[in-house]
């Protein structure tokens, strides 16, 4: 690749090199696979820049500050950020937090449970770190937002941010979550961030377990798990 630039910018060396008279009337012809894609006199160019366009921010298009509707459910489009907060962009990690824990500081598992947080039947509001109109989503809501008959999925890269994308069919209308991964209940380190995103629910599974939305390359599940667990909130409006 690098041969064939060397020879095209000797190539327009010389071509710029020739004497006025014959450049007078002579044309510049660009190709692309046989096809000429732009051409131009000669003695209208004074100069050829290369420059490298860079992609579009692909995540600032899943913006909108009023959230989008998807499968009757409006949903943010962005995660939890600081609490009363959303993150700087839609694909911010935004802040990991603990079931109806309404702080971002980590109680390991036995200091969890030991604490105020641990025995609700809900996601009490007054815990609840989601900006003003908004709310940590419901079981229901997580339902339909992957429900394959309204709702399509795709997992994709934005600009190296991984992730999942939600679209209603009917609409058109998108949102996308990155795989934020989570922290672990024993020692609050991040694990398999890129590989998918744990999203709150607030309702509770049975016991201690409270559904979430498990979102990976290969499947959206619904699943349960402790709540100790540090998971991102994409909240949906009240």
């Amino acid at each position: 690749m690098k041969t064939k630039i060397s020879i095209f910018i000797m190539a327009i060396s010389l071509l710029f090199g020739v004497t006025a008279a014959l450049a007078q009337g002579t044309q510049a012809y660009f190709k692309k696979n046989g096809a000429t894609v732009f051409q131009s006199p000669i003695s209208d160019i004074d100069s050829i820049v290369f420059k490298q366009t860079t992609n579009p921010d692909v995540c600032q298009s899943f913006d909108n500050p009023q959230g989008v509707v998807i499968n009757g459910v409006r949903w943010a489009t962005r995660n939890v950020g600081a609490p009363g907060t959303f993150a700087s962009s839609p694909c911010d990690y935004g802040e990991y937090y603990q079931f109806n824990k309404g702080t971002t500081d980590f109680l390991l598992f036995d200091d969890y449970n030991n604490s105020v947080y641990a025995n609700s039947d809900s996601w009490f509001p007054a815990n609840d770190p989601s900006p003003s109109g908004w709310r940590v989503p419901t079981n229901d809501d997580i339902q339909k937002l992957t429900d394959t008959n309204y709702v399509t999925y795709e997992w994709i890269d934005n600009n190296g941010i991984i992730g999942s994308k939600f679209t209603d069919k009917a609409t058109g209308n998108s949102i996308f979550l990155p795989a934020t991964g989570h922290r672990g209940d024993s020692n609050g380190a991040l694990y398999h961030v890129g590989d998918y995103g744990c999203y709150w629910s607030s309702t509770i599974s049975y016991s201690s377990y409270v559904y979430y939305l498990n979102s990976g390359k290969d499947a959206n599940d619904l699943v349960y798990d402790n709540r100790p667990n540090g998971f991102s909130i994409r909240p949906v409006a009240e």
